[in-house]
């Protein structure tokens, strides 16, 4: 489904969790550690806990993988699974083998995540939805969210045509699925096509899609199917799903059902799969890609053409809802704000004149409301290095911010009357904190309020598809009222300081907020109805009533959210709500429960061809591998190459196990061959250097939303010998080829502090430091080293300054000394290597890179080493276009203006910390490839401002790389 879609109300995803891995594999082996730093990539982005006790259900489709503590849960998606399946399998081929199903209770947000490579696989985050629009219209959300991850492995899996055939030969690898390389609006699309097809709900028949297509159209933005994709600009991750969803569902109508499976079936087998508008001229004969889109995409506002009501902007721009709360005197108004440039800020305003009063920063899924002077507030931080929780915390704005609860899991706080309530998240629950009408059993409560004079609690639930609107005395839940029932969404529950009932839905198509009217008066247990208070064309969400009679909601635009004030519609008419769609319970399944079943998952899936030319050292060639089990537990990558002349073989292996939770504990090794040439003394003898390494470590990680620290403790283990052919007695042509043996150990601390917006050029406002100590000896001699490296990074970003992100000044310093026998020689200069960092402890005979832009790797070698950098970081342009009808795109571009300096020495020297000096300046961005994975990639130029000591000369430096230099 996708993180992008986690909490459009004030959530943002999470901090990306950061591979912090010691050693750069080394070349040709780039296949291995890319191979590897996916897969560390996927548990990562999987936030479960694997340790601990798991069981496994299994079905005749599905292996599913759960807690004890919700078994309930876990039997219930046994059957929704075999539901979906079924009705999928009419449609679209069936996936080959079991799929895994990771049932996931560790963070408070709805979501689910499919991969298809190694093996079929889906983890679903249990929580429902709480305050997300996108994701708030479902009948069941196990129901939804897993019919929407099963048409991901529907789709992904098939492979046909020549794809088939490579698959057969090397098995399910990574970048062997033709339909993974198709436009993010494709494969978002077709899952949110079928979620809505065969549930009676999803985000094809939700008001949440159709404010976005809306708010395009009426600004004159619609995308392209070239740009409908994963851009940065708003409505970012929201884009592929709104519109690639509903031009299926509206090619679909014009061509008949069939169009889409035989549009799937068409991509599976294309030799270019990056095609698209072919492949619907194929399957829609008379219909093209260009014609159809914009009349598929085209949204369905009855009105939209209609004046906007005279509402005045009190902000704009934002990028998640601004959910406005008035305080109980009327006199203040708090609600968030998060322009994408940096944190989120929960502000407070002067109802009266809007001058801003205070602000605090907060993390991602925020909720608030106002007891007393008070603001209750939920939002997520870690409670574990695999948690992310929902708890509750007070502010009395200008003064101190204390957390309440550790763990809690509330969310949607409502207050009044002097009473607090909130929604209690649990594996596909949600129920209120307060006494709460029992029937009907499992009905998920997405709000609830206490009425101003604490007589009276209101909330709205979902059970089975039916959205209710529920009253009930706050001390009797069993004489609830329901007052409406529909098979729209309700949310947005408050009351009015007068006692009158408010809420937000969507009969009409776009949401609107209501009031509810007693027809025999105010808590009377009669009839009544519902009557508008707005009529915004694009829609109104999260009312909020102020004292003179005007209230307060979050409108949709192109560009982002914007909080509005407007006078309440008087004397509307009430409106009729759609019925409920009848829903139907999920068959029973054969169903049989062992404990975690792992290996179906863990073993290898695929291998892919890897060579190494070491000269007449051997020529290696042979199989890698690699794969991680369902949950997580175990990651690994592994490869043996062999030389058949002369017959040799070397090979590499890197394990990572979280099977304690924390610690991770990691294991690597290797078998190397290389190439030392001829001696001077015998041109016609090749010697050859065998190398082998093996390293254990532990890392003990503690996570905050903004902040990480992890120590790390390694030990290693290194043997060097050395080989001549012909078989040649080594002292006579190497006096100092001697077997070596090594080991060592080392501590690595790291600390980070920093802040990411969803616009932001880099971090900011923050530091990262780490520091590394390590130990090394040749057993049987005296011979030793120890080595101390730290780096340093602060950054800040520049206040008042204009352009799409933050302006960021950053600095870097890197210092490193080492001492005794075993010391290596620390290097200045080049351009920071952005290899992917697999093995887990430094080598024992490694030099050290000390980046600096402007000379040549190693310009200058010691024993003592320190460089610094500062940059000036600015942002140029927010793109989010694609290159023509390429797959590839320009998200977002800036500048980076630097200047270096560094020093190497030996011990005893005086060190010149500007003896290399330099300044330039870098063109930097992220693009896309495939027309949706991220790349940051910068060109940039460097002028040494002191001659080399290698006697090189001075001239500027051009030079292209990956990501940022720090």
């Amino acid at each position: 489904m996708g993180n992008v879609e986690c909490g459009m109300r004030n959530c943002r995803g999470g901090p990306a969790r950061r591979l912090d891995l010691s050693l750069t594999l080394r070349i040709p082996h780039s296949a291995f550690r890319i191979l590897f730093l996916l897969l560390l990539a996927s548990r990562a982005e999987a936030q479960v806990d694997p340790s601990g006790t798991w069981r496994t259900l299994h079905t005749p489709h599905f292996r599913i993988h759960f807690r004890p503590a919700y078994r309930d849960a876990a039997l219930l998606e046994a059957r929704e699974a075999e539901r979906s399946y079924g009705l999928l399998a009419t449609e679209l081929h069936p996936p080959r083998g079991v799929v895994d199903i990771t049932l996931a209770d560790d963070i408070d947000a709805a979501n689910g995540l499919t991969t298809v490579a190694p093996t079929n696989r889906i983890t679903i985050f249990a929580a429902p939805p709480a305050g997300d629009h996108g994701l708030l219209f479902f009948d069941s959300w196990l129901r939804l969210v897993t019919t929407h991850e099963l048409a991901h492995v529907f789709h992904l899996d098939r492979s046909r045509g020549l794809w088939d055939g490579l698959q057969r030969v090397f098995g399910r690898a990574p970048g062997l699925f033709p339909n993974e390389y198709q436009p993010s609006w494709v494969t978002e699309g077709l899952a949110t096509y079928y979620e809505s097809k065969f549930t009676n709900a999803g985000r094809v028949r939700g008001s949440f899609h159709t404010q976005v297509l809306g708010a395009d159209r009426a600004a004159g933005a619609s995308r392209s199917p070239w740009n409908a994709t994963l851009f940065t600009r708003w409505a970012d991750g929201l884009v592929p799903y709104a519109y690639g969803s509903r031009f299926l569902h509206y090619l679909a109508g014009a061509v008949g059902d069939s169009v889409v499976p035989r549009f799937a079936e068409a991509t599976s087998a294309q030799l270019i799969p990056f095609r698209v508008g072919r492949q619907v001229a194929r399957v829609a004969p008379g219909h093209t890609l260009d014609r159809e889109w914009p009349r598929g995409t085209a949204p369905d506002l009855a009105g939209a053409s209609a004046a906007p009501p005279a509402a005045r902007v009190l902000d704009s721009l934002l990028r998640t809802e601004p959910v406005p709360r008035v305080s109980p005197d009327g006199r203040r108004v708090a609600y968030v704000r998060d322009d994408g440039k940096g944190t989120s800020m929960l502000r407070v305003l002067d109802a009266a004149t809007g001058r801003p009063l205070a602000a605090h920063r907060v993390n991602g899924g925020v909720d608030y409301d106002w007891l007393g002077d008070t603001l209750v507030v939920t939002q997520l931080d870690f409670t574990s290095p695999w948690r992310i929780r929902s708890d509750l915390y007070r502010w009395v704005p200008g003064r101190a911010w204390r957390r309440m609860t550790h763990g809690a899991r509330l969310v949607a706080p409502g207050a009044g009357g002097g009473r607090l309530a909130a929604i209690v998240l649990g594996a596909a629950s949600g129920r209120p904190t307060v006494p709460a009408p029992a029937l009907p059993r499992g009905a998920v409560w997405e709000d609830v309020a206490p009425s101003p004079d604490g007589r009276w609690v209101a909330g709205s639930r979902s059970a089975d598809g039916h959205w209710a609107l529920v009253r009930w005395p706050v001390d009797s839940p069993d004489a609830a009222s329901v007052l409406v029932e529909t098979g729209g969404s309700i949310a947005d529950v408050v009351w009015t300081s007068g006692g009158e009932l408010w809420f937000v839905s969507d009969p009409t198509g776009v949401p609107q907020a209501y009031r509810w009217r007693d027809s025999g008066g105010a808590g009377g247990g009669g009839g009544g109805g519902a009557q508008p208070l707005t009529n915004e064309p694009l829609g109104a969400r999260a009312p909020a009533p102020l004292a003179d009679g005007t209230l307060l909601y979050a409108a949709l635009r192109a560009r982002g959210w914007e909080l509005r004030r407007v006078s309440a519609l008087e004397g509307a008419r009430p409106v009729t709500f759609a019925k409920p769609l009848p829903f139907d319970p999920a068959p029973a399944v054969p169903i049989s429960e062992t404990g975690y079943t792992m290996w179906p998952s863990l073993r290898p899936h695929f291998w892919i061809p890897v060579f190494d030319d070491a000269g007449p050292t051997g020529r290696f060639g042979g199989p890698l591998t690699a794969g991680t089990d369902a949950l997580g537990r175990f990651a690994y990558a592994a490869d043996l190459l062999v030389s058949p002349q002369p017959f040799r073989a070397s090979g590499d292996f890197a394990l990572i196990s979280s099977v304690l939770g924390n610690p991770t504990l990691d294991f690597s090794a290797w078998t190397s061959w290389a190439d030392l040439g001829s001696p001077p003394s015998a041109p016609n003898v090749t010697l050859s250097e065998l190398d082998r390494y093996a390293a254990l470590g532990a890392s003990f990680v503690t996570r905050r939303w903004r902040s990480l620290a992890s120590v790390r403790l390694a030990a290693e283990l290194e043997r060097f010998d050395y080989v001549t052919i012909p078989d040649t007695a080594l002292a006579a042509v190497c006096p100092g080829c001697d077997a070596q043996s090594l080991v060592g150990g080392s501590v690595t601390l790291t600390l980070t502090r920093l802040v990411n917006g969803a616009l932001s050029i880099s971090p900011e406002d923050g530091i990262a430091w780490s520091a590394t100590y390590r130990r090394r000896e040749e057993p049987g001699t005296s011979r030793w080293s120890n080595e101390l490296r730290s780096r340093l990074a602060l950054y800040a970003h520049v206040p008042g300054l204009g352009g799409f992100a933050h302006h960021v000044l950053a600095l870097r310093l890197l210092v490193g000394g080492t001492s005794g026998p075993l010391g290596t020689l620390f290097r200045v200069g080049g351009v920071a290597p952005q290899g992917v960092n697999v093995f887990f402890a430094p080598t024992l005979s490694a030099t050290r890179a000390f980046p600096l832009r402007g000379y040549a790797s190693g310009e200058l070698r010691g024993e003592r080493a320190a460089a610094g950098s500062v940059e000036y970081r600015l942002p140029l342009a927010l793109v989010g276009r694609a290159v023509g009808h390429l797959p590839v795109g320009v998200d977002r571009v800036w500048l980076n203006l630097f200047a270096d300096a560094g020093d190497a020495w030996a011990p005893g020297a005086s060190p010149r910390l500007t003896r290399l000096r330099s300044a330039g300046l870098e063109l930097a961005g992220r693009v896309t490839l495939s027309y949706d994975f991220p790349l940051s990639v910068r060109l940039g130029v460097a002028q040494p401002l002191a001659a080399p000591p290698s006697g090189a000369a001075r001239r500027p430096q051009v030079y292209a790389a990956l990501a940022s230099d720090f």
